[in-house]
């Protein structure tokens, strides 16, 4: 009787050792996961979104001397 008593807490602790393994690995893939998704958005943000503060026109402008006449067409 103390033998299978001894057993079957034996077994309890393994089931729950195992629970508690794959409750540990399915949390860690699911970090995994959103750290890569949460990597890929910031990726993606600097390449396509444009900036979040506007950019200064006169920066963009570019300073050029008035065409001659031999330049007009």
């Amino acid at each position: 009787m103390e033998e299978e008593t001894w057993r079957k807490k034996e077994e309890e602790l393994w089931r729950r050792e195992e629970e508690r393994q794959r409750d540990l690995a399915y949390r860690l893939k699911a970090d995994h996961v959103a750290a890569m998704e949460q990597q890929h958005r910031k990726n993606w943000a600097k390449i396509f979104l444009l900036p979040s503060t506007p950019p200064n026109k006169e920066m963009n402008l570019i300073d050029l001397p008035p065409l001659t006449k031999r330049q007009h067409v």
